[in-house]
């Protein structure tokens, strides 16, 4: 693709899907001010200037209101649903959520009255003919091209969808989720990009099974697209969801980053339109990560489906709404925090010290036990129960849809020499904060302090020291190993550096007394 091609489709708006001209779903891109890509890349202007490029009769049916969005439907745009919060004083104003939410509300439009089942039945009536015999294609090709000139004004407009990233607290899912409350698409899911990659694994673990327990063990290997486990997800799921809505969209580990390109090119060749925020630029996805050469060709599929946009903020509204008032997340090392949190504890199992054991299920029929109060709502844990333990986010995703109150003690001071742990626990309170808990913590500090960055650097002597860095510095990891891999080419290393602040912020949220009081824990 020339950079011409590339830089008027990251202004543009809308995918125009058309088949046509092609065996394969071919896409123009229509940009605001009125000129457009034609199909083989070359910018033209606008067609109403007789310009008699086939591929353009797109454009004319979209005017004539075939597939356009409707405009009947009284829908409260997001912009206007932010204005009215800042008007009443629920939110501060902010330029930058302002114009985040400016964008949301173009995409909001776009989305109403659109449906992926045209292009889905499109590509399925494409696959069937590819499959047919060479006899049969040649029988029927004054039929496919009777139909291909019916099908001249039957196109689908595909909005393109949108990637949003900024700094910690900026306010991106706020923005997603007041988005997603308010969009008029019937078939729409929202879901942390963590658990969704564990959905998608546990997806293809099920078909593999499924095969086998139906065709048996083959020697020989099927390489067709209708075995292909990650294509029939893909095509499963793009006929469930005709919108997709990630939180905290972030690559760290090879087994997702090499099937991304694939998974979403199905997705999005069958109109899926995918909305997501995180902490990194998508160019800065995975950076580091292990074959990230193969990862690279999914960083432009999304820049092309997707706008990419800067929240451009440094506020983070997490710590300005809490800060100053009361917050259970105590200093095990002070006395008279320690006091507060032991005083809290009796308060909140009625002055019985007594837990019970109780187990949950887990994906993968697997099964977690737990100590859980018997008011069924309340569990406690040791650091280590959690973090130390070889558990993962569908273990943490199954505490928190089981249980509101999550008591969590004795944490230590986490740094990148324990990044599995720290991995883990960041992985932990995404899953509460996805799950809207309310978290107690006792720890060897407080949140800002919790996480330290350390880099590891040769001193006069050659020996390798640690000198601690500010966190969400980008961190230079020169000798450390991990199971014989160099720490610094370990993407979910890196993106510790990222994660830390944003893990911090999150808990001073779910342990500050607003939170408790939102879920009527306490009065």
């Amino acid at each position: 693709m020339n950079s011409l091609y590339r830089r008027f489709l990251v202004s543009s708006r809308y995918f125009i899907v058309s088949t046509k001209y092609s065996h394969e779903t071919r896409v123009i891109s229509m940009v605001d001010r009125g000129d457009y890509l034609c199909c083989d890349g070359k910018l033209t202007q606008n067609p109403k200037s007789g310009l008699t490029c086939p591929c353009l009769q797109s454009y004319r049916t979209y005017h004539d209101g075939v597939h356009a969005p409707s405009r009947k439907q009284n829908v409260q745009k997001i912009s206007q649903i932010l204005d009215e919060k800042v008007q009443s004083g629920d939110l501060i104003y902010d330029a930058a959520q302002g114009k985040t939410a400016n964008r949301l509300t173009a995409l909001q439009k776009a989305l109403m009255d659109y449906d992926n089942q045209p292009i889905i039945d499109r590509a399925e009536l494409m696959l069937s003919k590819q499959n047919n015999s060479q006899k049969e294609e040649n029988t029927n090709e004054q039929n496919d091209t009777n139909e291909e000139n019916n099908d001249e004004e039957k196109v689908v407009m595909v909005p393109r969808g949108l990637f949003i990233h900024g700094d910690v607290g900026s306010g991106k899912s706020f923005l997603m989720d007041l988005f997603f409350e308010n969009v008029t698409v019937g078939r729409k899911r929202r879901v942390h990009f963590h658990s969704f990659m564990q959905y998608i694994h546990q997806q293809i673990h099920q078909l593999k099974q499924k095969d086998l327990a139906t065709k048996g063990r083959n020697f020989s290997i099927d390489t067709s697209l209708e075995m292909n486990p990650i294509h029939r997800v893909a095509k499963q799921l793009s006929s469930e969801v005709t919108l997709l809505c990630f939180d905290e969209f972030q690559v760290t580990d090879v087994a997702d980053a090499l099937m991304l390109s694939q998974l979403f090119s199905i997705l999005f060749s069958r109109g899926t339109v995918v909305v997501a925020t995180s902490n990194r630029h998508p160019s800065t996805l995975y950076e580091g990560g292990l074959n990230r050469s193969y990862f690279l060709p999914f960083i432009d599929l999304l820049c092309r489906h997707c706008i990419v946009h800067d929240m451009n903020t440094s506020t983070d509204y997490r710590s300005v709404t809490t800060e100053g008032i009361e917050s259970f997340f105590f200093n095990q090392t002070c006395q008279k925090e320690l006091k507060k949190y032991h005083t809290l504890m009796q308060k909140l199992v009625d002055n019985k010290s007594s837990f019970e054991e109780q187990v949950i299920d887990v994906a993968f029929n697997r099964v977690l036990k737990v100590m859980a109060h018997p008011n069924g709502d309340l569990v406690k844990f040791h650091f280590d129960e959690l973090c130390k333990a070889e558990l993962g986010a569908s273990d943490y995703r199954a505490i928190a849809q089981q249980f509101n109150t999550i008591v969590i003690n004795h944490i230590p001071q986490l740094t990148l020499k324990e990044h599995d742990q720290a991995r883990r626990f960041i992985t932990l309170v995404d899953e509460l904060y996805e799950a809207n808990c309310a978290l107690m913590c006792c720890a060897v500090a407080h949140p800002d302090k919790l996480f330290v960055a350390k880099r590891l650097v040769d001193n006069a002597e050659g020996v390798v020291d640690s000198v601690e860095t500010d966190v969400g510095e980008t961190l230079g990891i020169d000798a450390a190993q991990s199971n014989g891999v160099a720490v610094r080419e370990l993407a979910s290393v890196q993106e510790l550096s990222f994660a830390f602040r944003r893990a911090a912020s999150r808990l001073r949220e779910m342990s500050s007394i607003i939170q408790w009081q939102k879920l009527k824990i306490i009065d």
